[in-house]
């Protein structure tokens, strides 16, 4: 006697690993708390510049410091994240993890060059001490997802917008008669 299975194909893995965390943030917002996100940090660090990371939710915070790029601070997140805590429930939900991305696998190209564009030109123009702050919350209204903001002496710029290439780019229309005046040059829609 045959017997029929029902079964459904699993979901498409995320196709960037930036993705992967947005969805694996939505599945804790959604599975645990409300308040789950994920912050990502650059900034002055040394010669050259630094990223940090960290996921928040509920009482866990994860937080890896110092990583030599974009990539390796969210890998090491994620890492983090896996070792200690169990967090998916279902096949389905697994395939959200942001694992097993390669090194150019984490933006899609637009979002990579603004962001890329952003970071050199805080690194060029402002002082020592600068930093900017990337936090993804899935709220409902899809213009505040992303929050960006960067901080350097009396300087404090804020941007709010629904992706992360979005955000950047609005952070630096901002911020560019500020860089313009520290440098001398001209900054308009170089992002």
């Amino acid at each position: 006697m045959n017997e029929t299975v029902a079964s459904r194909p699993l979901p498409k893995r995320p196709e960037y690993g930036l993705l992967a965390w947005q969805a694996t943030v939505g599945y804790l917002h959604t599975h645990y708390r409300l308040d789950a996100e994920l912050t990502i940090f650059v900034g002055s660090a040394g010669d050259g510049v630094g990223w940090s990371a960290q996921a928040d939710w509920g009482r866990n915070h994860e937080l890896v410091k110092d990583r030599p790029s974009f990539p390796q601070a969210l890998k090491d997140l994620w890492g983090q994240v896996a070792a200690r805590h169990v967090i998916f429930e279902s096949k389905e939900a697994l395939i959200k993890r942001p694992a097993n991305y390669s090194e150019h696998e984490w933006l899609d190209s637009e979002t990579e060059e603004v962001l890329d564009e952003l970071v050199r030109t805080a690194s060029e123009i402002l002082p020592d001490e600068w930093l900017i702050t990337l936090t993804y919350r899935p709220v409902e209204s899809p213009d505040l997802r992303w929050r960006a903001q960067l901080d350097a002496e009396s300087l404090h710029i804020e941007a709010h917008q629904a992706t992360l290439r979005d955000t950047c780019r609005s952070l630096y229309r901002s911020a560019a008669p500020e860089f313009a005046t520290r440098s001398g040059k001209r900054f308009d829609d170089r992002a």
